[in-house]
């Protein structure tokens, strides 16, 4: 499955008592198509308030199904909120988050004097002016592989912390729902990983932090030297990319017919 899901709408991904959650209005909708217990496994568990634009889960489903007119289903019974956006049959052996090989998450930032009207539930408001020129200095010690212990939740049940990001692009404009984006791309993302750099590239940006700090940060591998967690409303998953030569049925996913809804510009 791939997927789009407004967060602001759901207490995160996973399925938990007492709260409407992503996975389990998929597993709601998949329980009345089919009759049946199903379980959908998701690349990721997206936190409270996280949105996705093309999230990735699978499901083994009981029968052969016509996937179009399942798409029709679950898009008619899990929405408001959720897209199911394609659909494919894959191996047995794939799993949406074991075989993932990488992620791209964009953190959306509306830096004015007077807060957000309409995107309020899309990005974080930070009143004072930002710096992005020290952020980008400071984002550039984050490439590479490294110890990301200082940049991952306390209860992160990661077996390692060590994590590879490619790349962390900034763009500044005027959109509808942001003035400034950061585009980060790695092997992985630990439990708050995405939201405690962008979060802490805040904290350098509005002189709380210096660029050159960064380093000490992941050297010392603790959380209390890092920034604070950016609110979940602001993060973005862009897209879980997976190895199209083993799943070539995947590569559908990752065509233009599937971009994301709105793009860094």
């Amino acid at each position: 499955m791939l997927l789009a899901y407004d967060g602001s709408l759901f207490h995160g991904w996973q399925v938990q008592d007492h709260c409407i959650t992503v996975q389990a209005k998929l597993e709601e909708a998949l329980r009345t198509v089919t009759q049946l217990p199903v379980k959908v496994y998701g690349s990721g568990r997206t936190d409270a308030g996280v949105h996705a634009l093309n999230q990735v889960a699978h499901c083994d489903l009981p029968r052969k199904v016509d996937l179009h007119e399942l798409q029709r289903s679950l898009n008619a019974l899990a929405a408001p909120g959720i897209a199911v956006k394609a659909l494919v049959e894959v191996p047995p052996h794939f799993h949406a988050r074991h075989s993932a090989i990488g992620k791209i998450y964009r953190y959306h930032i509306f830096n004015r004097a007077y807060p957000p009207v309409f995107a309020r539930h899309h990005c974080w408001w930070i009143r004072a002016p930002l710096d992005a020129g020290a952020m980008g200095r400071a984002a550039a010690h984050f490439i590479g592989t490294h110890d990301f212990s200082a940049f991952r939740a306390k209860e992160c049940a990661a077996a390692t912390p060590v994590r590879t990001l490619h790349r962390i692009d900034f763009a500044e404009g005027e959109w509808a729902d942001s003035t400034l984006r950061i585009e980060m791309e790695g092997s992985g993302f630990l439990q708050h990983m995405a939201r405690i750099v962008s979060g802490t590239l805040a904290a350098v940006g509005r002189g709380r932090c210096a660029p050159e700090e960064i380093p000490n940060i992941l050297a010392s591998r603790e959380r209390s030297r890092a920034a604070m967690t950016a609110p979940g409303r602001g993060l973005h998953l862009v897209r879980v990319h997976y190895d199209e030569e083993a799943f070539p049925q995947l590569r559908m996913l990752n065509s233009g017919a599937c971009e994301p809804d709105s793009g860094m510009e």
